[in-house]
């Protein structure tokens, strides 16, 4: 299903990260039916990413229950042949309270959502992220992905015989292979990418990726992560010295293609295949990242 790809496309995934939180829904045979992981990246933000989900309960209303009274294991009840009527209803009871039956990912959002970002006051605070291939009206009007980003993305693919031609690299920085003596260098970049401590994700990168960080002297100025012919995330300085990053990396790893998640318009040359990704957010979009310095990012894995 589209709704699944994203994920799926991804070289790596959120469950892998430490303190993400996972939640299963199991069938009627103990079978996963659904899953759904969050893996928070700020005091009130985290990012989405459904890794599977039946097509036996894709798009229906469901019942769920919790299993030994964890919010997080749940498991299917039934299925309904059509959504709950609660025109009827008093409108404080409308407005204050969901019905049992619901889209399988807002039962699994809005449980994550209180496992990782708390409780306290958490319909003004909260804000989660997703992404999908397809734009579903459920997840906007049940699960609560309700703010457009203002970005437009793409899955592109790209010929690096073509690819290459349209780079134009720097000659003011040097490229060499991700060392644990780098973490430091590598996090403060990072932070100024994204607004966020992401130690731990640069950890899980150079740990399952090919990293390559470009330096100025002492200081670095950019870094890539791949998985073979895939980017998990490029960020640079200076678009220069992007096209440096991905050049050693092909050339490295003897490319014919290359597939990533981008920002729409980011590369000149045009690519063999794109896919338009939606990306939606429970409450805003988020103002910290600095969308200048980048390249290409972890759909399916992290907010970049």
């Amino acid at each position: 299903m589209d709704i699944l790809k994203v994920t799926r496309y991804a070289p790596l995934h959120a469950h892998q990260l430490e303190g993400a939180e996972t939640a299963t829904v199991l069938g009627k045979d103990g079978e996963v039916v659904a899953k759904q992981t969050l893996i928070k990246y700020s005091a009130n933000q985290a990012y989405c990413s459904l890794t599977e989900i039946s097509p036996v309960i894709a798009g229906k209303y469901v019942k769920v229950s919790e299993v030994d009274d964890d919010r997080t294991k749940l498991k299917l009840v039934t299925i309904e042949k059509e959504r709950e009527n609660r025109r009827l209803l008093p409108i404080v009871v409308q407005f204050h309270t969901v019905p049992e039956a619901r889209p399988i990912e807002a039962h699994m959002t809005d449980r994550l959502a209180e496992e990782t970002l708390g409780r306290n006051n958490l319909e003004l605070k909260k804000n989660v992220t997703f992404d999908s291939f397809t734009y579903s009206d459920t997840w906007r009007d049940e699960a609560g992905f309700i703010v457009t980003d203002r970005n437009r993305y793409e899955y592109v693919t790209f010929d690096v015989s073509k690819l290459l031609q349209s780079l134009s690299v720097s000659s003011d920085v040097k490229i060499s292979e991700y060392l644990a003596d780098d973490l430091d260098g590598t996090c403060d970049f990072d932070n100024t990418v994204t607004g966020f401590n992401r130690e731990k994700v640069i950890e899980f990168l150079s740990q399952n990726c090919t990293v390559l960080i470009a330096k100025n002297g002492n200081a670095v100025e950019g870094f890539l992560a791949g998985k073979l012919d895939k980017l998990c995330c490029l960020y640079a300085e200076s678009e220069e010295i992007a096209h440096t990053l991905l050049k050693e990396y092909i050339n490295k790893k003897k490319l014919i293609q290359i597939n990533f998640f981008t920002k729409a318009d980011t590369w000149q040359c045009e690519p063999s295949s794109k896919t338009p990704v939606y990306r939606s957010h429970t409450r805003a979009v988020p103002g910290s990242i600095k969308w200048s310095k980048i390249y290409a990012l972890n759909m399916g894995m992290h907010i970049v």
